[in-house]
């Protein structure tokens, strides 16, 4: 049976747009060494970073809406330009004052509506047949851009110069727009309507679901803990060298994609789960007690792996086990909990890093990530059976 295409021009435009604006998340990983230029320690290091995921996390409810009734596009255009916006303030940041919070703000804003509203056009583009593999191949272009970060230092740019660095990269924010011009909006006058909350609600709430939440949580705790303390925490053991981990970070992530992007859809995603989020954990107790450059390398292609399997397994099973009425509603649910866990645990781990050290901080996160992954497998198992489209043909009562 010869399966339907992938690579369509709209996927294309949609990927090159992705990419581009992606510059601004993973450019932002630099962030936490300009704030320590500064004089930021690590718990307000965490702080600063979790309030864009707070600013994310408050306005979602209005994403959800804008992705349902307003439509795909107008909600990219919008996110796009907050972004940037927030990028360039950031030429006038010279110390830890107001306009710091300011440009986090608008950022968090925007991230929230393009983190969800990518995901939602990409759901509506890709065929049901190749759901996991087209977002695996889609999220290829939010992981390249990781791979800047290591040759900054290569161009001569110190944290001190982040300062330019990161409006200039709000340039290339902006352009991102130009490549979704061309694509038709998905959202139609058909399908938009007010939507009814109640509705919304008992989606989110299926049983389905619940284990899916759960393994959003893991990973973005997972994610948020590495992405923000590893390279503060290895400049500080004199690893040198250390942006470069996020090149092996988002090559293993990228490799794992491209030669592995079938796998999911032939063994069952949810079967990835556990394997993917355990190599994350793993990657933490060896960044806990590495000591050089090469183990930071190793740690990095190790949390790669789990990232890269697990970011398009976990977010297909939000679009599988949701509506297509609330499609963006579910996303918006699955990337608000990625801000809410970010903003909940890292100035937490900020200030237990400051009082204990970062090698304890790192461990203390891989072992209630396996603790959770085990009630993961729980609901799961109880929960995690049913069919396509069921969520919306029969969501429990209320």
């Amino acid at each position: 049976m010869t399966q339907p295409a992938l690579l369509t021009r709209p996927f294309v435009l949609l990927t090159t747009g992705h990419l581009l604006q992606a510059l601004g998340y993973s450019s932002l990983l630099l962030l936490p060494l300009y704030l320590g230029h500064l004089g930021a320690n690590r718990t307000l290091i965490g702080s600063i970073m979790a309030f864009a995921s707070l600013t994310s996390l408050a306005f979602r409810p209005a994403v959800a809406w804008s992705l349902d009734v307003w439509g795909r596009k107008p909600t990219l255009y919008v996110g796009t330009s907050l972004m940037a916006v927030g990028m360039w303030m950031l030429f006038w940041v010279t110390d830890l004052g107001y306009l710091v919070y300011v440009s986090r703000f608008l950022v968090g804003v925007g991230l929230g509506a393009l983190f969800t509203g990518y995901l939602a056009f990409a759901g509506d583009i890709i065929p049901l047949a190749r759901r996991t593999e087209g977002l695996a191949l889609f999220g290829i272009s939010g992981l390249v851009p990781l791979m800047i970060n290591p040759f900054s230092s290569q161009l001569g740019i110190a944290p001190v110069d982040l300062r330019w660095f990161l409006p200039l990269v709000g340039v290339v924010i902006a352009l991102s727009m130009i490549s979704l011009i061309p694509i038709e909006e998905t959202q139609t006058a058909a399908k938009r309507k007010s939507l009814k909350w109640r509705d919304v609600l008992k989606t989110l709430n299926h049983r389905s679901l619940r284990p899916v939440w759960l393994a959003a949580i893991v990973l973005s705790g997972l994610v948020a803990t590495f992405m923000t303390f590893v390279t503060v925490s290895a400049k500080d053991r004199g690893i040198p060298g250390a942006t470069y981990v996020w090149l092996t970070y988002a090559g293993a992530a990228v490799l794992v994609r491209v030669f592995g992007s079938r796998l999911a859809d032939r063994i069952g995603p949810a079967n990835l789960i556990v394997p993917g989020l355990s190599c994350y954990a793993i990657s933490l107790v060896w960044v806990a007690g590495a000591t050089s450059f090469q183990e930071l390398l190793w740690a990095g292609g190790l949390a790669g792996i789990g990232h890269g399997y697990c970011f398009p397994v976990v977010s297909g099973q939000v679009i599988a086990r949701a509506s297509e009425a609330h499609r963006g509603s579910a996303l918006s649910m699955f990337t608000a909990l990625w801000s809410l866990t970010e903003i909940a645990i890292t100035p937490i781990l900020g200030a237990f890093a400051d009082r204990f050290g970062d090698a304890s901080m790192f461990a203390l996160t891989a072992a209630s990530a396996a603790a959770l992954l085990a009630y993961w497998a729980f609901l799961e198992h109880k929960n995690g059976g049913d069919s396509i489209g069921e969520a919306v043909e029969h969501p429990e009562p209320a």
